[in-house]
């Protein structure tokens, strides 16, 4: 069995009109519920499935208790979890911000070190067969939800920010695809809208 993987080209940030360097991407091939997990770890281990039910809703009350009462969560073998705030305005200096004005943004997640190792050695990568000949875009039909985690993605990890063109091509879409859906994400709380014009470019905002 394999894991799937396309090649994209990487979004002309300078827009200097080069071709620019591809990076791999991964593609799924589709997500696995809660219910078909649980009935996986079922048939491999022989644990009853109401018990395994309870198991993980255990967890996850725990997880989450100690979250929220400021500790870092060691989840086993599969790695850390971490509370990331946001501030809902931005201030210069401490004092003008008080605690009602931080919220939780989200989790983090750090991989643990074994975990890693073994889905390293296990995973068998292979070009994803309907990928695209060109290095244009393979994910047209991605829902609203991927295109958001790579919009999300690449805002943590390339640039603080993004433009119209850029957006469409690290989805597949087209621009006016594009401004529908920075707009929605805008209308959502999710990006925020910076500049006027040709210039105009989305940051990430506050989560609602």
């Amino acid at each position: 069995m394999s894991a799937y993987y396309d090649l994209l080209e990487k979004p002309d940030i300078r827009q200097t009109g080069e071709q620019q360097p591809l990076y791999a991407r991964f593609i799924p091939k589709g997500t696995i519920e809660r219910k078909e997990f649980l009935n996986r770890v079922h048939l491999f281990t022989g644990i009853s499935r109401s018990l395994l039910e309870g198991a993980m809703a255990s967890f996850m009350d725990e997880l989450r208790d100690c979250l929220a009462d400021g500790w870092t969560v060691e989840f086993g073998e599969l790695g850390y979890f971490t509370p990331s705030l946001n501030c809902r305005r931005e201030v210069m200096e401490k004092k003008e911000l008080r605690a009602a004005s931080v919220t939780l943004r989200g989790l983090n997640f750090r991989l643990g070190k074994e975990f890693y190792k073994e889905l390293n050695k296990k995973m068998r990568l292979e070009r994803h067969p309907q990928s695209s000949s060109k290095s244009e875009s393979s994910t047209p039909l991605l829902s609203v939800e991927q295109r958001f985690r790579l919009l999300d993605e690449y805002l943590q990890q390339e640039q603080p920010c993004i433009n119209r063109a850029q957006y469409a091509r690290l989805t597949g879409r087209s621009v006016k695809q594009a401004v529908t859906d920075l707009n929605l994400f805008i209308e959502d709380g999710l990006l925020i809208r910076c500049g006027a014009g040709k210039n105009v470019v989305y940051m990430k905002g506050m989560q609602k």
